[in-house]
């Protein structure tokens, strides 16, 4: 990836009109991270459930939060707040429910600046918590990097199959 494209990327607020490029984004990405290791029915079942324009629109029009991040328009990747819906969330908790960048964009700085981005629409929660796969150990190392450290697992369903996810949290300053 050119510096002169990363230089090219707008990170911003999505809100629901930006449903179908969040939707785009996440297919992608989720198909791309988890093809061969998860059953192909399930990620497309979890596809067409979780990552449906209008199930993001929904969360977006519930109080949920997203930046995308776009090259000259198209979206390749974004990030997502919402209410927590981790069994280890406390009262005054955010739960980082995705973020996403297409794999040719990993190592330039994007998934940093979306997750800076959330980080802010995080402000004035006491913690930022996330599930991620068990053995994603790329995601896992960038969110330890980010400060956030394991305080539980779960189970997660994907197309009506269940994964082990490990639930990570980082402190953030109220102020």
């Amino acid at each position: 990836m050119s510096d002169a494209a990363v230089e090219r990327v707008v990170v911003r607020e999505a809100d629901g009109e930006d449903a179908g490029r969040l939707a785009l984004v996440s297919d992608a990405t989720f198909l791309e991270t988890f093809a061969g290791m998860i059953s192909g029915d399930a990620l497309v079942t979890h596809c067409q459930r979780r990552h449906a324009p209008a199930y993001l629109s929904g969360l977006l029009e519930g109080g949920a939060r997203a930046w995308l991040a776009e090259l000259d328009g198209a979206p390749i990747g974004y990030a997502l707040l919402t209410a927590p819906e981790l069994d280890a969330a406390r009262e005054g908790d955010v739960e980082l429910k995705k973020i996403y960048l297409l794999s040719r964009f990993h190592g330039s700085g994007i998934a940093a600046r979306l997750f800076d981005a959330a980080l802010a629409g995080a402000a004035g929660h006491a913690r930022l918590l996330l599930g991620v796969k068990d053995d994603n150990h790329r995601a896992i190392g960038f969110y330890t990097k980010q400060g956030f450290r394991q305080i539980g697992t779960r189970r997660f369903d994907v197309g009506g199959t269940l994964y082990d996810d490990v639930v990570l949290a980082r402190d953030l300053d109220r102020t």
